[in-house]
């Protein structure tokens, strides 16, 4: 099993639906694949966004490498927003996302002449944590996390969240305004964007903030499933009650979207002028091959469904541009969303 900057982010099944949406982001430096290789494909590819897709993109870039070394694959993570940035300044050439791209990214791309195809590779999941001495709760309902989490809460002890807690002041965390996993968290359990009480302790790092959870007994926070995975032993994610009973996050919950609305599918965008160079179309070739896929899942995710990567192909072949995912609302499956590109 491959280890990774991120070791797990999950993807969605057949039947897995699109839940409500956001993205991951995390700036780091990346790193770039170089040298000699078997394939006939030359040049150097750029992508930078998402740190949820990091792992993806760096593990494909690896095993891409191999067999096409005269290609350089330059992957970084500087964050979905500012990858969006470059990307529609015409800076890289593809964007990982985890959302879909927003109007406003779309219209700066419009603006600059860049027309992007758009393909979903992955899915990811949001965890409520408490810390793992916390001996009273287990479960949330979507209600008490908003009322929790929103803006201008009056909540301050645990009693003020759920009663029967203790009267103990809570303190929050998340992380930054930057990162996917806020502007996912806040639309979807806010209502809006960006619309959280203003005291939640944010860090850059979601290591850090998992180890700040882990230090603190009256912690309650959010971050994205895979960076829990990996440190799952130093804090405790709750079970939360959409209306249909309490779903721990868990491989197979995001997997089959019982773990709703917490869930959230995962993107590259590709331009068009990229696409249409041959190291930009065998790279994009290689990630649906069933090498392609090795590296995914080596690299602890889970793969699409097979229909998907057929349509994701279709659309890579057809250079067709646009999003069919902006603005998309749960309850509608991968496959079905992708099948309006076609």
């Amino acid at each position: 099993m491959r280890k990774t900057t991120l070791s797990l982010a999950f993807l969605v099944a057949g039947t897995m639906t699109l839940g409500l949406i956001g993205c991951g982001s995390h700036a780091q430096a990346g790193n770039e694949t170089s040298g000699g290789g078997a394939g006939s494909a030359s040049g150097k590819i750029s992508i930078d966004g998402s740190s949820t897709v990091y792992p993806i993109a760096q593990a494909l870039a690896e095993d891409f490498h191999k067999s096409n070394g005269n290609v350089n694959v330059d992957v970084n993570k500087s964050g979905t927003g500012s990858g969006m940035a470059k990307f529609s300044r015409g800076e890289i050439d593809i964007a990982t996302a985890s959302r879909p791209i927003e109007q406003k990214e779309a219209d700066a791309c419009k603006a600059k002449g860049i027309d992007f195809v758009e393909i979903p590779v992955a899915g990811d999941g949001v965890c409520v944590l408490v810390n793992s001495g916390n001996s009273f709760a287990s479960t949330i309902t979507l209600d008490e996390v908003k009322k929790a989490f929103a803006k201008g809460s009056a909540v301050k002890t645990w009693a003020d969240i759920h009663a029967g807690w203790p009267a103990e002041k809570v303190t929050f965390y998340g992380p930054t305004s930057n990162h996917g996993t806020y502007d996912y968290f806040t639309e979807t359990i806010c209502g809006k964007k960006g619309d959280q009480r203003d005291d939640v302790v944010q860090n850059q790092d979601y290591s850090a903030l998992i180890t700040a959870i882990a230090g603190d007994k009256n912690a309650l926070g959010y971050v994205g499933f895979a960076y829990y995975q990996e440190k799952k032993d130093q804090a405790k994610a709750l079970s939360v009650d959409s209306g249909h009973g309490a779903i721990a996050p868990t491989l197979d919950t995001i997997k089959n979207n019982t773990y709703a609305p917490l869930s959230r599918p995962l993107f590259l965008y590709v331009s068009k002028k990229a696409l249409d160079r041959p190291e930009v179309k065998e790279f994009l070739k290689f990630m649906l091959s069933d090498q392609g896929k090795e590296a995914i899942t080596s690299a602890d995710y889970v793969l699409l469904p097979d229909e998907a990567y057929t349509l994701d192909q279709k659309l890579i072949d057809s250079g067709k541009t646009g999003s069919v995912f902006m603005g998309a609302q749960g309850g509608q499956s991968i496959v079905d969303i992708l099948k309006k590109a076609q």
